[in-house]
């Protein structure tokens, strides 16, 4: 009984899989659906690391808890919005501030994004010790790779 009950959750896994994978790998059909979600995505990651950021400067008390709930959530956050840059939103640039730039040159843009992903994990790491000294040089560095991609790939 054991073995059918687990047999049949597999095959449950495996259907559900099949069927799901062409869902999740076009989630947008329209260009600005993909564009309004990386947005979305890129304001979430901007008020959390705003947030890291008036701790780091000293503009509001530094929180060690707040800081690490800030800085896990940027390691999530950080995952989001690139697989709208692909499919529908690949080439999208009207009412955004991406820049053809992007799909020029994706190889680079790639290797943008993997540091700051990188970089944010290090900086939630960091964060786990509670002392700022320890983490304001993760949180520049996660900082630099921001600004990395911004310069060519971002109108401003």
């Amino acid at each position: 009984m054991r073995l059918i009950t687990t047999l049949t959750a597999a095959a449950l896994t495996i259907g559900l899989a099949t069927f799901a994978a062409p869902a999740l790998s076009s989630a947008f059909t329209k260009a600005e659906d993909a564009v309004e979600y990386r947005q979305g995505a890129f304001k979430l990651i901007r008020e959390n690391f705003g947030y890291m950021s008036g701790m780091v400067r000293g503009e509001i008390d530094f929180d060690a808890d707040q800081f690490k709930q800030r800085s896990k959530a940027l390691v999530h956050l950080s995952n989001i919005p690139f697989d709208a840059f692909t499919g529908a939103g690949e080439n999208a640039t009207n009412n955004s501030d991406a820049l053809p730039a992007i799909w020029q040159n994706w190889s680079d843009f790639e290797s943008k994004r993997d540091a700051f992903q990188s970089a944010a994990v290090e900086l939630a790491e960091a964060a786990e010790s509670g002392n700022i000294r320890d983490i304001r040089p993760k949180f520049m560095a996660t900082a630099r790779t921001c600004q990395q991609c911004h310069e060519g790939y971002r109108a401003d």
